[in-house]
């Protein structure tokens, strides 16, 4: 089945459809701010494209700003967009507690504020949160290892300790894995360097590892040096290869799945994630009822249906 056919599906009909701005706020054509935690990830703007496409199909401006991995910068973003009169924020924020405090002074100037990829903590309010299912995602690099059928002992290399991110998806992993397969994890704070070392002396120490599974699909670049390292990069269907699984569903990772050097990822699409924050914003501007929540389905990539089209990663032009 087409991802589109799944994404249609989210949340049983709660995701919002697009629709025109109504009223005064079509004469006004809104001023939407999109802040991105960063643009050093190819999933960053892809749903940066994605914002835009549904800006210009709704008739809205927008302007997309980089936070640079930097809750500092995002705050600065924030209260110079509300000096500047913006009518609505479009927020993934780099940290879910640390941006609290300016998110709070949107609240307090009546600017709805839509969070997407990642939550906003407690003590602000949001009109929605958008993303991916990431305990699902977990779940699904999970059950995909364990029905393989031969794997004993899986090294899961994780995001940020404490991210929103990184505790669902090791959640739905963790929970997902149990009585199947152990599972040693280790903090790689999302970057291939990290993720390299780390295999190399995981897998050094512990050589009955025969799999891997990392938070993001960034990581498989330096788990696939890390087993070079060892002289373990063996490809899929040679003697002594370790399975690999990541989560995003990246360009890279789909063409490593072609490639034989990594087996599956768990896919999330940018594109829909970043239109339907954007459509979430419009909507409440329009004073229409947002659902609290939307998340994107997980859905498995592997060589039998990595060449979809509708795979975010066959259509992504940087």
């Amino acid at each position: 089945m087409m991802l589109r056919k799944f994404a249609a599906a989210v949340l049983a009909g709660t995701v919002l459809a697009a629709a025109p701005i109504a009223g005064a706020l079509a004469q006004e054509k809104p001023q939407i701010a999109v802040l991105l935690f960063s643009r050093g990830f190819e999933f960053m703007v892809a749903l940066d494209q994605g914002a835009q496409a549904e800006a210009e199909k709704l008739g809205v401006d927008i302007t997309v700003l980089d936070g640079q991995s930097n809750t500092e910068v995002q705050t600065r973003q924030i209260e110079d967009l509300l000096v500047s009169g913006v009518d609505a924020i479009v927020i993934s924020p780099n940290n879910s507690e640390e941006i609290v405090p300016a998110v709070r002074k949107a609240n307090e100037a009546n600017v709805p504020v839509v969070a997407v990829d990642g939550v906003v903590g407690e003590g602000a309010d949001v009109v929605s949160y958008v993303g991916f299912d990431n305990a699902a995602g977990g779940a699904t690099a999970a059950d995909y290892l364990a029905g393989l059928g031969d794997i004993s002992e899986v090294l899961e290399l994780q995001g940020a300790l404490g991210a929103y991110h990184a505790q669902k998806r090791g959640g739905g992993f963790n929970d997902a894995a149990k009585g199947k397969f152990e599972v040693l994890s280790r903090p790689a704070e999302w970057t291939a360097e990290n993720a390299q070392a780390i295999t190399a002396d995981v897998l050094t120490a512990n050589p009955d590892v025969d799999g891997i599974f990392t938070h993001n699909d960034e990581m498989i670049r330096g788990v696939l040096a890390g087993l070079r390292q060892i002289d373990k990069a063996a490809k899929v269907g040679e003697e002594g290869h370790v399975v690999i699984v990541g989560i995003d569903g990246t360009p890279l990772a789909l063409q490593r799945i072609r490639d034989g050097e990594q087996d599956g990822t768990v896919n999330q699409d940018p594109f829909e994630m970043g239109a339907l924050a954007v459509r979430s914003a419009v909507a409440a501007l329009n004073g229409e009822t947002v659902p609290p929540q939307q998340l994107l389905p997980a859905t498995m990539v592997t060589k039998e249906n990595v060449d979809d089209p509708d795979l975010w990663g066959n259509r992504f032009e940087p």
